[in-house]
C-alpha cells in the first residue's frame, strides 16, 4: 500500500510539473493604416523579423511562445504609428541566472508593408528577411543571417553571426558579416562588403566596389567601376566588361589572382606574386625588365593602374 501511495504520489507531482513547464502560446496582432513612403521602426531582443512587402498598410503579427508565464511577463512588447511610421519595440527583461536550460522565449516577427515602404529592423538573436522593397533598408543583427532580396534604393545590412544575402539594389550597399559569407546580385551604385570569416561573391557592381576578408576567396563576376579587394584566406577571381572609371587594386595573401578583361579595355598593368607566376592571355606592351614573377606595362595604350598583389599563388590575365 505504502508503493502504491509513493507512486501515485510521484505521478502526481510529474504532472505538476509537466503543467508548470507547459509551452504558453501568446500571438499579437496589429493593423497600422499608412501610407506608402512612410518607415518601418523594428527592435527586438530576441526573434526572427520577416519583412513581405505588398500591403495597403503594415500588420504587425507576433508569434510568441514561451516556457510559462513567468517568462512572457518578462516581455515587453510596444507598438504605435506616428504619422505614416510604425514603431515597433520588444525588450526582454534579464534574470539573475547564469544560463537556462532550452529558450525560454521563442519569437517570430512577420510583417507586410506597402512596396513603397522604408524599414529599419534590429534584432538581437535571430535572422532578418525583407522582400522585393521600394525605399532604403537597414538591417542588423546578433545573431542570424541576413536575407534581402531586389531593393529599390539603398541597403546596409549587418550579423555578426550569419550569412548576408543581397539579390540586388539600385542604390548603394553597405554589407559586413563577422561569421559568415556575402552573396550579391546586381548592385547599381557603390558596393562595400566585408567578413571576418567566409566568402565574398558579387554578380554584377556598377559603381566602385571594397571587399574585405580574413577567411575565404573573392569572386567578382563584372565590375564597371574600381576595385579594392583584398583577403588573407583565398583566391580572387574578378572580371571587367567595361573600362574602369578609376584605379583597381586585388591583392591575397593566401591563394591565386585570376583576372579577365574585355578586349577593349586600356589599363596599366602592375602585378607582381612571390609565391607563383605571372602570365597574360592579351598583349602587353612590356615596360622595365621582364621577370617570371611580375609584369608591368600598357594594355590597349594604357589607362587607370590595375595593381595585382599575390603572396600565396599565381597572377592569370584572362581575356573576357
Amino acid at each position: 500500500m505504502h508503493r502504491v501511495r509513493t507512486a501515485l504520489t510521484a505521478a502526481l507531482l510529474g504532472l505538476l510539473t509537466v503543467s508548470a513547464h507547459a509551452a504558453i502560446d501568446s500571438p499579437v496582432r496589429r493593423v497600422f493604416n499608412v501610407a506608402p513612403g512612410g518607415t518601418l521602426y523594428l527592435d527586438t531582443d530576441v526573434g526572427n523579423v520577416h519583412v513581405v512587402p505588398g500591403a495597403s498598410g503594415v500588420v504587425v503579427s507576433v508569434q510568441r511562445r514561451a516556457r510559462g508565464q513567468k517568462e512572457l511577463d518578462r516581455d515587453h512588447l510596444t507598438m504605435q504609428q506616428q504619422g505614416n511610421d510604425v514603431h515597433v519595440r520588444n525588450e526582454v527583461e534579464q534574470t539573475s541566472r547564469w544560463f537556462s536550460w532550452g529558450n525560454d522565449l521563442d519569437m517570430t516577427f512577420d510583417v507586410t508593408v506597402p512596396a513603397h515602404y522604408n524599414v529599419e529592423l534590429k534584432t538581437s538573436g535571430g535572422n532578418v528577411s525583407v522582400g522585393d522593397l521600394h525605399g532604403f533598408v537597414h538591417a542588423r543583427t546578433s545573431g542570424g543571417n541576413v536575407r534581402l532580396a531586389h531593393i529599390d534604393g539603398p541597403v546596409d545590412g549587418h550579423t555578426s553571426g550569419g550569412d548576408v544575402r543581397l539579390d540586388g539594389a539600385t542604390g548603394n550597399a553597405n554589407l559586413h558579416t563577422s561569421g559568415g559569407s556575402v552573396v550579391v546580385g546586381d548592385i547599381g551604385g557603390n558596393l562595400e562588403i566585408k567578413s571576418s570569416g567566409g566568402s565574398l561573391e558579387t554578380h554584377r557592381v556598377g559603381g566602385t566596389l571594397y571587399a574585405r576578408t580574413s577567411g575565404g576567396g573573392i569572386t567578382i563576376g563584372d565590375a564597371r567601376g574600381a576595385i579594392d579587394a583584398e583577403t588573407s584566406g583565398g583566391s580572387i577571381r574578378a572580371s571587367l566588361s567595361a573600362q574602369p572609371r578609376g584605379d583597381s587594386r586585388l591583392s591575397t595573401s593566401g591563394g591565386s589572382i585570376t583576372v579577365a578583361l574585355a578586349p577593349a579595355i586600356g589599363v596599366d598593368l602592375d602585378a607582381h606574386t612571390s609565391g607563383g607566376g605571372v602570365n597574360s592571355d592579351l598583349p602587353i606592351t612590356v615596360m622595365g625588365k621582364v621577370s617570371d614573377d611580375s609584369l608591368n606595362g600598357k594594355l590597349n595604350g594604357g589607362g587607370p593602374k590595375l595593381v595585382l598583389r599575390s603572396s600565396g599563388g599565381g597572377i592569370h590575365v584572362r581575356k573576357l
